[in-house]
């Protein structure tokens, strides 16, 4: 019985060619050489020039890397002092460098200098610290020499520009001169007739034009035209500021302004705004003034004149007035307007033109309501007063008429505990007196001036605000003397 081997197992006559390609291809060693073939002399110079070799190759690196510290640290002191000669708050400060480490020395006026000479040295490539040995030099005659200097070199720019700034200075006042006279001549023909008001603003705008033109071109001269734009822009935002803080003071300014150019009233006008009546004193930049009929003043924002409701009675020198009569349902209405007319056209300070006019307006309770109508110039009469006089001689005249203007009449009823005394009532409505019988139909028309009483203007409100305008001294945006109004 024989037991084969594994397959992949080498034979020992294949093993032996690969260890002679072994033996063969191997270098022989340095040790092997016959000792021979080297004598005691060359051995020892070969160790010798070995070690002069390996020496020299160490110190290369270090002299050449000596070598590149030292002109870095020269390029980053030349670079830092060229820079601190050549800004002058910098110029005593002094640099030094060693291996990366920047020192630096000196005297500055101000911390922020200080703080930006450290920024500069530390920004430099290859800095690695910076030693900050600059003091602050607080003397009282080095903190005052750099204003010195500017003041003195101001002093001498302005000595050499001195004939410059002589042209530039008579520009301005030539343009100030003519804007003046433009200003008195108060522009053409047609804006002189208008509100003194409307030519003082375009006066003014005018001599502020000519200024500002001769103004820009003296700053052109002396080449300061950038201050302008850094003057206007600074202006600009300064008024924005002051236009949201002064919000209502700027309305009624403006108000003002197109209450003065459209002049819905004028002095002594007897007017209505916002529930406030009176005659107007005065209208100043900010807020207009009335009296009221009892002599009070009253002081109205423009803002608020402007915006809300007006009722001027005087710009219209005719007006209307109305009142009315209750009439008994029983007596005769064309016999009431007809004596209530008569009255009217007879009368002082009513106007026959348009014609006095009278309405039957309405049935009440226990009368007929009848509308007399009337116009008044109240140039000539006072509106009041003749109202007044009207319904006075009116009810006299109907009264003498027969006509009777009843009371208003009440029915009472009593509850069923009190029973009503019926007798009594009939005897008492028996007894009453027959008004239709007693009533004339006809009467004789009668001349109520004589009865008449004083229908004149009365101008007492326009004396004290005539007197008022003589001692205020407050500013009058209004032109003329005013058209008195009456008083309601």
């Amino acid at each position: 019985m024989s037991v084969r081997g594994p397959r992949n197992r080498r034979s020992p006559r294949g093993t032996v060619p690969y260890l002679l390609v072994l033996l063969i291809g191997a270098p022989a060693p340095a040790a092997a050489l016959d000792p021979a073939d080297q004598s005691p002399d060359t051995g020892a110079a070969a160790v010798e020039a070995q070690a002069s070799d390996s020496q020299a190759t160490a110190s290369q690196p270090v002299e050449q890397i000596t070598e590149e510290r030292s002109g870095a640290d020269e390029r980053i002191r030349n670079t830092l002092q060229a820079v601190f000669d050549r800004v002058p708050s910098l110029a005593a400060v002094s640099v030094q460098v060693e291996a990366g480490i920047v020192t630096l020395a000196g005297t500055v006026l101000d911390a922020t200098v200080r703080d930006r000479a450290v920024e500069l040295a530390t920004a430099q490539a290859g800095v690695v610290w910076v030693e900050n040995d600059i003091v602050l030099d607080t003397s009282l005659s080095r903190q005052l020499k750099p204003t010195w200097d500017r003041l003195r070199a101001l002093g001498f720019d302005t000595l050499a520009r001195l004939p410059l700034l002589l042209v530039a200075l008579l520009i301005v006042v030539l343009a100030a001169w003519v804007g003046g006279a433009l200003g008195r001549w108060g522009g053409p023909s047609w804006l002189k007739s208008q509100n003194p008001f409307l030519r003082n603003l375009v006066a003014r705008a005018i001599q502020t034009a000519v200024v500002l033109a001769g103004l820009l071109i003296a700053l052109d001269l002396l080449d300061a035209t950038t201050l302008v734009g850094a003057v206007a822009g600074t202006a600009g935002l300064a008024g924005l500021a002051l236009g949201f803080a002064f919000k209502d003071i700027v309305e009624n300014y403006l108000a003002g302004l197109l209450l003065a150019l459209q002049q819905p009233f004028d002095k002594n006008d007897h007017v209505v705004v916002d529930s406030h009546q009176g005659k107007v004193v005065r209208l100043t930049p900010r807020e207009t003034i009335l009296m009221t009929p009892d002599g009070n003043h009253i002081r109205l924002p423009n803002a608020v004149v402007f915006r809300s409701p007006m009722l001027n009675y005087t710009r219209n020198p005719r007006r209307r007035f109305q009142f009315d009569a209750g009439v008994g349902p029983s007596d005769d209405l064309s016999l009431a307007r007809k004596a209530g007319l008569e009255v009217l056209r007879e009368m002082e300070g009513v106007l026959d033109d348009p014609a006095p006019s009278a309405l039957v307006m309405e049935l009440g309770e226990s009368w007929v309501t009848v509308r007399f109508l009337a116009w008044v110039d109240q140039r000539e009469a006072d509106f009041g007063r003749v109202r007044s006089e009207a319904i006075r001689l009116i009810k006299l005249r109907l009264e003498a008429a027969g006509i009777s203007l009843p009371s208003p009449e009440y029915l009472v009823r009593l509850g069923d505990g009190l029973p009503a005394d019926t007798q009594n009532l009939a005897s008492v409505e028996g007894s009453a007196p027959d008004s239709s019988a007693a009533r004339p139909q006809a009467f004789e028309a009668t001349d109520v001036r004589g009865e008449q009483g004083d229908v004149s203007p009365d101008h007492s409100v326009d004396r004290q605000i005539d007197e008022d305008r003589r001692q205020s001294r407050e500013g009058d945006l209004l032109e003329g003397p005013g058209q008195g109004g009456s008083p309601a």
